[in-house]
């Protein structure tokens, strides 16, 4: 049998189940204290004074944008390159959202183009720290103060990454992460609103504490659940399950079936009800046991991504992700851009090596979003993007194995510069 690579590389901490479970079993599992306490460590963690959780990411950006009682019709820049729930949430909440180009190396919003977009409706920026990479965020907080705005940051993908030496979150005036099981700190779903502004922090826990509380048996069902989908994309789990319908697939056009899969993009309001449950004490409890190993795996994913990146750069259909200096990345995923993407991931699924294609949404160009259209060059060529596997479960075996499996599967492929997708001249190192 073909040893697999999958995409996806859950992060766990052993034994941090077993003491979630167990304080359901004792009664402890919904309301206790490990909620208080993995807030404070969070907080203290990213540098800052306030931490409030929530059942999701996109329920920490809810609450900071009630919280800022922004007037109706206020305009919120985002980078045309990100998740689209975001934005449908700030537009679920009576805002405009109005999408700003990224930069092509970094694929995070082009601080010299936000200006551009300001208007007098417009009162927060949010950018996005795609896949790891902290944006540039001296500019972006300059021109924030210059125009009286708030900064949102969207540290998402980002917890532990640091620009100028200063962790993401501490930059605006709140952030917000998420704890969804494929992100860098996984509490089978859940998030976190950040701020300095103890007033702003009062306003937001007081929204997210008028939510229920989840039954004892939701939140059973949700580790459960979870634990069955950290099984089925394991190694062993996706080489008897989605690999061979993905090897199958490959040979019939687009071999990537998890598009099915994918949440729909539609309108959030109102918002589902599984949205309005309270993080409970159980998912705390994988909080704190994760936060205690956050900085090994994130220093396990930096040397996985430099090992790809040195063996890639001589590849010429393929640019590997940009080296920014001044910030540390954790490298949520590992971006590439490619003459040929669908090739590329075609033959390394045949290899074993199971490639994804574009992991967030173009977000001027969708339907939902066709009030805020505008055009964005940049965001709109990402199409040519893959994420190679670079996790911190990854054996160095693995790492070489997908190294060399990309090399073999790009070297007769044309130059990026040179493929009909490509919009931008690559950086030479």
């Amino acid at each position: 049998m073909i040893r697999t690579v999958p995409r996806y590389g859950v992060r766990h901490v052993p034994g941090s189940t077993d003491a979630a479970l167990e304080a359901l079993r004792c009664g402890r599992g919904v309301q206790e204290p490990k909620i208080a306490m993995f807030e404070k460590r969070c907080a203290e963690y990213c540098g800052v004074s306030h931490a409030v959780s929530a059942p999701y990411g996109r329920m920490a950006f809810y609450y900071i944008l009630k919280a800022f009682e922004f007037p109706a019709g206020s305009e919120i820049i985002f980078p045309a390159l990100t998740f689209w729930v975001v934005p449908e949430i700030a537009r679920m909440c009576g805002l405009k959202p109005v999408f700003v180009d990224i930069d092509a190396y970094t694929f995070n919003i082009d601080p010299g183009l936000i200006e551009a977009a300001i208007t007098p409706r417009t009162v927060a920026i949010v950018p996005t720290h795609l896949y790891g990479l902290p944006c540039d965020m001296d500019p972006i907080t300059d021109i924030a103060c210059k125009h009286g705005l708030a900064v949102i940051e969207d540290c998402a993908h980002a917890l532990g990454a640091t620009y100028h030496g200063v962790k993401t979150g501490g930059f605006g005036e709140a952030a917000f992460f998420s704890f969804q099981m494929l992100k860098g700190l996984n509490t089978y779903g859940g998030g976190m609103a950040t701020t300095n502004n103890a007033e702003l922090a009062d306003r937001i826990r007081l929204l997210a504490s008028a939510e229920p509380w989840p039954t004892e048996a939701e939140v059973r069902k949700r580790l459960l659940f979870g634990e069955l989908q950290r099984g089925l994309i394991s190694p062993q789990g996706f080489t008897f399950s989605l690999f061979g319908i993905f090897y199958v697939a490959s040979f019939f056009g687009n071999h990537d079936l998890t598009r099915f899969l994918w949440e729909r993009i539609r309108p959030l309001a109102p918002l589902p009800a599984n949205y309005r449950r309270r993080f409970s004490n159980a998912q705390a409890i994988l909080g704190l046991k994760g936060l205690g190993a956050l900085e090994d795996m994130n220093r396990t994913c930096r040397a996985n991504a430099r090992r790809l990146s040195e063996g890639l750069r001589a590849t010429p259909s393929i640019l590997p992700p940009a080296d920014v200096p001044d910030t540390v990345p954790v490298y949520y995923q590992y971006c590439i851009r490619t003459s040929d993407p669908a090739t590329l991931s075609r033959r390394a699924i045949r290899k074993g090596i199971d490639i994804e294609i574009m992991h967030v949404d173009i977000c001027n160009t969708l339907p939902l979003f066709a009030d805020s259209s505008r055009p964005c060059p940049a965001a709109e060529s990402t199409t040519d993007t893959l994420q190679l596997p670079v996790y911190s479960r990854l054996a160095s075996d693995d790492v070489d194995r997908v190294l060399r499996t990309v090399q073999e599967a790009a070297k007769d492929l044309p130059p990026l510069w040179r493929s009909a997708n490509c919009t931008f001249m690559p950086k030479m190192s």
